[in-house]
């Protein structure tokens, strides 16, 4: 068996970028000798043509009853327009692709990003493990999967032969990540330097925004009075008296259904507000907090550099619109 055969997973609506990205890190590595004979196997449960998207297809083989053969195993991210379809998705189209996992021998790397690691986590391979997954449904895969260790903060995390990354782009970082593990470092970095990729990124937390929608219609409106008054003085107490009921009582639903406490989402709010000055605007960040009704500029770089990961100055150098 070659050392250094790969096994991709797709079916159809995998990321058409996260399947070019690591079939082109691929095609590179092979340049150097200690990736030549890298050959990758692009699997799926039915075999032949795969729809990625509409102007996408690749060709595929039939998963073996085993993959037991590879070096490594890579699940992209795919698509799913909410979480009724991601669970769709995984009890129906990806049960091949978990009962193969199942099949690796000992020892095997298995990496996957985004909506993958839902997959790489039904797997059970993950249980007990330290993770990641996309940032917008940490806490559907924290309730899902107790026995995992979620940090979602992090960009990729690599457990020993489990390997998890972030949100889409972040099958980037994954992939080098995997070629580092498999060819050393040395060629990750020829990679990385012929991609303009160097993997340095450690979190997702500067690029997350703030749930906005709820399906319960109390915390719906405790989220609408909050983001129409973040700029100002209010207080949690405000919010339980406006809608009428006791603050224990909102405490706890809103606690179920935002993730956080009140008081927590409020002060993300107003960080989210200064996100969009320091991006938009030239004001100083004394003027900023000003607006966002903080008094205590020390107080909310605190703050700021907690939600976000970043101070506010790197958020703004990073990330400013050319104005």
């Amino acid at each position: 068996m070659p050392s250094s055969r790969i096994a991709l997973l797709i079916e159809p609506g995998s990321t058409p970028s996260s399947v070019m990205t690591t079939l082109d890190m691929i095609n590179i590595a092979r340049r150097y000798p200690q990736a030549a004979d890298c050959q990758v196997d692009l699997l799926s449960s039915m075999g032949g043509a795969i729809e990625l998207a509409a102007a996408v297809r690749v060709e595929t083989q039939a998963m073996p009853a085993s993959l037991a053969r590879y070096a490594a195993v890579i699940l992209p991210g795919f698509f799913a327009d909410d979480v009724a379809s991601l669970t769709l998705q995984l009890q129906t189209l990806w049960q091949p692709a978990m009962a193969r996992l199942r099949t690796v021998r000992p020892g095997t790397p298995v990496a996957a990003s985004c909506y993958g690691t839902f997959v790489l986590a039904e797997s059970g391979l993950l249980d007990g493990r330290h993770a990641t997954t996309t940032w917008w449904l940490q806490a559907v895969f924290r309730q899902r999967y107790p026995a995992i260790h979620l940090d979602a903060d992090r960009v990729l995390v690599d457990d020993g032969n489990a390997i998890t990354a972030g949100a889409m782009t972040a099958h980037t970082d994954l992939s080098l990540h995997m070629l580092r593990r498999l060819f050393g470092a040395a060629l990750a970095r020829h990679v990385g330097g012929i991609m303009l990729v160097d993997g340095a990124r450690t979190s997702q937390r500067p690029f997350m925004a703030l749930q906005r929608h709820f399906a319960d219609p109390l915390i719906q409106e405790a989220a609408d009075w909050m983001a129409q008054r973040c700029t100002t003085p209010v207080s949690t107490q405000d919010l339980a008296a406006a809608l009428h009921v006791s603050y224990r009582t909102l405490h706890r639903r809103f606690s179920a259904a935002a993730g956080m406490p009140p008081l927590t989402y409020l002060q993300e709010l107003r960080v989210e507000h200064a996100k969009e000055l320091l991006e938009d605007s030239r004001l100083s960040l004394e003027q900023i907090v000003e607006r966002i009704g903080y008094s205590d500029v020390s107080a909310f770089r605190r703050l700021f550099s907690r939600t976000a990961g970043l101070s506010p100055a790197q958020y703004r150098q990073r990330f400013k619109r050319t104005l």
